[in-house]
């Protein structure tokens, strides 16, 4: 993983970034190539692709989840998720958005809880 900054159209300012990077050598099954990882997930972001990562914020805190990156310093809160049904933690971005970094699961939170969309 390489640490990076770049700028964000999105929030208009540098962000952190990870550049997760794909294995070398020869390879019989498919690979992913190198995947972009913001940092910075947050109000900012509003549920649209992330002109950096070409992903949505919910599949930028999946990548965080997969990739082992700690979610500290990006707005959490403690929910049960209302896809998985575990008690998770969820990532907040844009306007009443949220994450499960347990499934993956996009929410919509209100106050201290989550909802389904």
């Amino acid at each position: 993983m390489k640490n990076h900054q770049l700028f964000c159209s999105a929030c208009d300012r540098q962000v952190r970034v990870m550049i997760s990077e794909a294995p070398v050598g020869e390879h019989q099954a498919t690979v992913h190539d190198d995947e972009l990882i913001c940092l910075e997930i947050g109000e900012h972001c509003t549920g649209n692709m992330c002109p950096l990562g070409a992903a949505e914020p919910n599949a930028m805190v999946a990548r965080l989840v997969h990739e082992g990156i700690s979610t500290e310093g990006l707005r959490t809160a403690n929910a049960t998720c209302p896809s998985c049904g575990m008690v998770a933690e969820f990532v907040l971005y844009g306007q009443g958005k949220a994450s499960c970094t347990v499934c993956g699961t996009a929410a919509r939170w209100v106050a201290e809880r989550v909802e389904p969309m």
